[in-house]
């Protein structure tokens, strides 16, 4: 019966790509932490709800591609196949090899796993080992690089110049590169930044040093994602259940680009900033789209001119020290169960300028 089953799923996956127009501009990317049960709640999925995630995408005909493929394909502007996804952990948690793993092999599915060197050579018990990595590597995940010391990129130390920072930021990179290839072999320069905190200066160093960078923010991905900050959907506590689940994997990119409000990382007087943005095109109701803080409370939606499609958003109340987000969502016209989405990263310190600590 398990034979005739994957027999049917492969029937009705292909039969569409008897067509030649069977391609999309975009997909999602999928971010997981944990994947266990005794972890912490907050940053996991279980495995029998990571599972569930595969069998959907299996159920649904989604293409799993390789991270690296996928953002080769995007950044060439060629055309992804329709429902595309990669899928992707941040750590190297001990956890992933225990129960996503075996699920993945056992699909043949490909996926890839950031790392902080540092750890693994402390040999903290929560993460992986230098062999395991080597084994993740054979059973088809990619090893690749979160950074040496998994530290706040974006947070300059006390009278630490510009210059210092580069270095300094730009010698945990390296490290940690140089690591991952010591002992896994050739990597690709692709990066996830820690805490998904990612700033222009920050960003624009990344580029120099000639990777591509990786964020934590809601969203699909497209040709005309930056390279530099290309979002990735997390997955994890209670948003990791079945209808948020399938309502993220088949989101969009809502086609925004920011005329005010790429400096985003604010002063601590700064507690209220402005978004300018403009809306592109897209299978949408303009109309319809909603905007939201990171709690979930609606924004209002402020049109600057609305025949040029450029909007702003203002909280209505102070943002908490730390990391919030503005989001906007509007529905696809052409797929009930597809969303546009646009997230918008904000890094605020505490009145006295101090970092909360994590």
């Amino acid at each position: 019966m398990v034979r005739v089953r994957t027999l049917l799923l492969l029937f009705f996956c292909w039969l569409p790509w008897l067509s030649p127009v069977a391609a999309a501009e975009h997909a999602v990317i999928l971010l997981y932490h944990h994947v266990g049960d005794d972890t912490p709640a907050v940053t996991s999925v279980n495995p029998a709800r990571f599972a569930e995630h595969l069998d959907y995408l299996e159920a649904n005909c989604f293409h799993i591609l390789p991270l690296t493929e996928l953002l080769e394909l995007l950044s060439s502007g060629r055309a992804v196949p329709e429902k595309s996804v990669a899928i992707t952990f941040d750590d190297g948690y001990r956890s992933i090899y225990r129960h996503a793993l075996p699920l993945l092999h056992k699909r043949g599915w490909p996926f890839a796993v950031f790392v902080n060197p540092q750890a693994i050579d402390r040999h903290y018990r929560a993460y992986m080992n230098w062999d395991e990595l080597r084994h993740v590597k054979a059973m088809g995940g990619a090893v690749l690089n979160h950074t040496n010391s998994h530290d706040h990129l974006v947070r300059r130390y006390a009278g630490e110049s510009a210059e210092e920072w580069q270095q300094r930021v730009s010698t945990d990179i390296r490290q940690a590169q140089q690591r991952i290839e010591a002992e896994i072999g050739e990597t690709p320069k692709i990066l996830v930044y820690p805490y998904g905190e990612f700033g222009p200066e920050l960003k624009q160093l990344v580029g120099k040093l000639g990777y591509i960078g990786l964020t934590q923010q809601s969203g699909g991905v497209s040709r005309l994602s930056d390279p530099a900050a290309v979002v990735r959907f997390p997955m994890m506590g209670k948003y990791a259940g079945k209808k948020l689940f399938a309502q993220r994997v088949n989101s969009r990119p809502l086609p925004v680009t920011v005329l005010v409000g790429d400096d985003n990382v604010l002063a601590a007087d700064q507690r209220r900033p402005v978004l300018k943005a403009q809306l592109g095109r897209g299978f949408f109701d303009v109309d319809a789209m909603h905007c939201y803080h990171a709690s979930g409370k609606p924004m209002a939606l402020h049109w600057v001119d609305k025949q040029s499609r450029i909007f702003e958003l203002v909280s209505e109340i102070d943002l908490p020290a730390g990391r919030s987000k503005y989001t906007c969502t509007a529905q696809a016209l052409d797929h009930h169960r597809s969303y546009y989405w646009f997230s918008h990263l904000w890094m605020l310190p505490k009145a006295d300028g101090s970092w909360p600590k994590e």
